[in-house]
């Protein structure tokens, strides 16, 4: 039974453990709790999307909700969307880059922005009571489309972005969609900026040709086509174009980590950017963004796991950008939302302005890092986590997860929050020892072995 309902939403695998009287009630809940205002619901294009889409409008209508149906769009579009129409709130049917039987609802607040970690645990309360809003019969709520949403965002990035700079340069790209929902916005952002795009996983079917995360493995076709094809760079999406990863002219795919480095590097090599005094990093980013700050002057402010930890430290501090090593990436100039498209765009303009991704890529400083997802349930993965915790020694941080320094390195422990394993993330100033490191601590994970 794998499924984990959590503050901003629930994921689980279909007719495994995502159960639809689950996602009935979590969307009645938050019906109750947004106060019965207009919600706008988007989906992915996974086969279990249409399923669970019905059930959220039928929730939402018999609270007495508006449903304002944005169709198949990423998630970052429809956050847009309802910036504009100023909605009470967002559900968004997908489960991002999980793999294709899974799936899930993620809920945004007013105007489609991310919940604070107060307001979903207010959700969660309500959802747990079991004491929803229901709509008289003649009060049930209504269910409109909404034309036109892709091509707003559009519109909009294009005036955010050099546009003019970016179609001089007559760029030719490599982009994998995987299939997913940025399928039908990335053509449409590609022509407007007279961008030759050469389209993997171009068809929004659902019918996913690789894991839908971004990572370095998950590009490899990417990577073998780009020095054919003389485009000057690649781009990997997750399903609902949440993350990013970036592939270099001659093929280098430096992996979904190194994505907030080279955007922070990206940004920083052009003049609005200099306005910036500090980026947001989640606690997994590795020490390439700390060493890339110090040379620009900026501060890094570090957070927990998860967008809503970024977006609420960068609405604190009023960063220009934030993210954590997933991939996922905020611009706040465009909009304080995980948008991969967004920086799609932004590194558009930045190829168009001559910063070549490998020479971004060389000013940041080596590093050897190295991850680990350890299936186990829910029981064994925490006190795994605590075994170790109460082992260890040296510097220890608790701040989503277990963070030990080490010599000559640290290591990240965590249990998912979204799916049944415990990650293992760790960085060392060798790639020996960051072999040794992953190893070491699988070990204690699995129990076979004492103190660090």
């Amino acid at each position: 039974m794998q499924v984990k309902v959590q503050p901003g939403g629930i994921r689980g695998t279909v007719g495994r453990g995502l159960d639809l009287g689950q996602v009935i009630d979590l969307c009645s809940a938050f019906a109750t709790w947004q106060g019965g205002a207009p919600v706008l619901v988007t989906r992915d294009t996974r086969p279990s999307s249409p399923m669970l889409a019905h059930a959220v409008f039928a929730a939402l209508s018999a609270a007495g909700c508006e449903a304002l149906d944005a169709g198949i769009c990423p998630t970052a579009v429809a956050q847009r969307e309802a910036a504009r129409l100023g909605v009470g709130g967002v559900v968004s049917v997908t489960a991002s880059h999980n793999d294709a039987l899974w799936n899930g609802l993620k809920l945004y607040g007013q105007g489609g922005r991310a919940l604070s970690s107060r307001e979903g645990e207010e959700v969660l309360d309500l959802f747990h009571q079991g004491e929803f809003a229901k709509a008289r019969f003649d009060r049930l709520g209504a269910i409109r489309p909404l034309d036109d949403v892709i091509e707003r965002y559009v519109e909009d990035l294009v005036a955010w972005v050099a546009r003019d700079r970016i179609a001089a340069a007559r760029l030719r790209v490599v982009v994998d969609t995987c299939c997913g929902s940025a399928a039908m916005v990335v053509p449409l952002l590609c022509r407007a900026l007279r961008v030759d795009l050469i389209p993997l996983g171009g068809e929004p079917s659902g019918v996913f040709p690789h894991p839908p995360d971004p990572t370095a493995q998950n590009l490899a076709a990417v990577a073998a086509i780009v020095r054919p094809a003389q485009a000057r760079a690649g781009f990997g999406l997750s399903s609902d174009g949440e993350r990013i990863s970036f592939v270099g002219a001659g093929g280098f795919a430096p992996g979904s980590e190194a994505t907030l480095p080279l955007l922070a590097e990206a940004l920083l090599a052009g003049a609005p950017a200099a306005q910036a005094r500090s980026l947001v990093a989640s606690i997994t980013c590795d020490s390439r963004i700390d060493a890339l700050a110090a040379r620009h002057g900026l501060e890094v402010l570090r957070c927990g796991v998860g967008a809503t930890a970024v977006l609420e430290r960068m609405a604190e501090s009023g960063a220009l950008l934030g993210g954590e090593s997933s991939g996922g990436v905020a611009l706040a100039d465009f909009q304080l939302a995980f948008d991969g498209i967004a920086a799609l765009a932004r590194m558009l303009q930045s190829l168009a302005e001559g910063h070549e991704l490998e020479e971004l890529h060389a000013r940041l400083p080596e590093t050897h890092l190295r991850s680990l997802a350890i299936p186990t349930s829910l029981s064994q993965a925490y006190a795994a986590v605590a075994r170790i915790r109460d082992s260890a020694r040296g510097e220890l941080s608790e701040l989503d997860g277990l963070r030990i320094a080490v010599p000559g390195g640290w290591v990240f422990i965590r249990v998912s929050a979204t799916e049944p394993v415990i990650r293992i993330l760790c960085e060392a100033e060798s790639a020996v020892l960051a072999d040794e490191l992953v190893r070491r601590f699988e070990r204690q994970v699995r129990g076979h072995e004492g103190a660090p």
